[in-house]
């Protein structure tokens, strides 16, 4: 009866949709030789690729996929559901996820897709009450799986959604790029890039405990912000220099943004923080006393302000060290590890080369010395 089923169905398939007859004709031969793990890669395979006529793939499952589900995997099942999922009517879409969660309820990589899929529908229909609850559950059921996987991808997706949903900058920096390293971004079209990128991009501007841009520069989804929104790209290159003249020279873009204009406080004293780390580490770590007034230039604020700007600093962790009221001078010490782009890391590799012609100089001090010491 169920092969008579796929024939039946295959042959509407054929006769409806003119240019998928081979694919069903694939579909109906692979059913009736029960070679299933060959048909779920065809089937994921065909509803991923898309774009199918609406309403298209509800009916494949439920005429045909239905039929032989318990036989496919389910992990293979949950990104076959998924995908099916948007294909229905939005009010039906968790009730569909539910029915599908019970079928593979005995793997939790496929509860863990299903599960991130329902909350994201549920923050679409502004449902976040829940949500943080379902982020700690599915947090516990994905630190179990040890190594990370494309399910990993699944819940930073919900998670950094979540964040979003709430203005939580930081959290939805951090765990966007989680989500990123998760993923081909090749699988995602130019327009989703282009957000993700630009949501990014902002939140690593915006948000008060951001102040490591390298990994975000160095992220090949950048380039998508750079053909899209050039000047957002450029900013964040100010901030990681610290650089308050290019954050003057963009103001008349950046304004235009929202959120941004409403921050322009905050995202002054920001980049002011940035410029002092930026300072310090520039300098080699014999000479870090740096004078209020060099400080004052180089972040573009008034002498009065460099003493606020240190403890800041201090307070947030981003160098250590102490302010001499008397002398107007700051000996910082240390200076919070960053990812480094190429500017930086060419800056580096020079101390590292001034460093080493001293420490020679030294050594061959000391070798024209050993004679005298011998006879001493």
């Amino acid at each position: 009866w169920y092969q008579r089923r796929v024939a039946i169905t295959a042959g509407e398939k054929a006769k409806h949709l003119p240019n998928e007859g081979n694919n069903w004709a694939s579909f109906e031969d692979l059913y009736n030789r029960k070679l299933w793990h060959q048909l779920t890669l065809a089937l994921l395979k065909y509803v991923k690729r898309g774009p199918h006529p609406p309403g298209h793939l509800s009916e494949v499952y439920n005429t045909f996929i239905s039929e032989f589900d318990h036989r496919i995997s389910p992990l293979a099942l949950a990104g076959i559901g998924l995908a099916v999922s948007d294909d229905i009517a939005v009010e039906q879409r968790i009730p569909f996820l539910n029915t599908l969660e019970t079928k593979v309820s005995n793997q939790n990589e496929a509860k863990i897709k299903i599960m991130a899929k329902v909350g994201m529908l549920r923050i679409d229909r502004g449902e976040l009450g829940e949500i943080e609850d379902l982020i700690k559950n599915l947090e516990q059921m994905v630190d179990k799986l040890g190594e990370v996987t494309p399910v990993h991808g699944s819940f930073y997706e919900l998670s950094a959604k979540f964040y979003k949903a709430k203005g939580d900058y930081n959290n939805f920096y951090r765990d966007s790029l989680r989500y990123l390293g998760c993923i081909d971004i090749n699988n995602l079209t130019s327009k989703q890039q282009q957000e993700h990128a630009f949501h990014i991009g902002l939140s690593a501007l915006l948000g008060d405990k951001v102040y490591n841009f390298g990994e975000l520069l160095a992220h090949p989804l950048l380039e998508a912000l750079q053909m899209a929104c050039p000047w957002i790209v450029e900013l964040l290159r100010a901030f990681n220099r610290g650089d308050m003249n290019k954050l003057e020279q963009l103001q008349p873009q950046w304004k235009q943004q929202p959120d941004l204009a409403r921050n322009e406080v905050a995202l002054k004293q920001k980049c002011a923080l940035l410029g002092l780390m930026e300072l310090t580490f520039n300098r080699a770590s014999s000479n870090r006393s740096i004078p209020f007034a060099q400080v004052a230039e180089a972040v573009k604020l008034p002498v009065g302000e460099v003493e606020l700007l240190v403890m800041k600093a201090i307070s947030l962790n981003l160098v250590k060290g102490s302010i001499d009221e008397v002398d107007k001078v700051v000996n910082l010490t240390w200076v919070q590890p960053r990812v480094l782009d190429l500017q930086q890391i060419a800056k580096m590799n020079e101390r590292i080369q001034d460093w080493a012609a001293v420490v020679e100089e030294t050594v061959k001090d000391v070798e024209s010395q050993i004679p005298e010491l011998l006879c001493n």
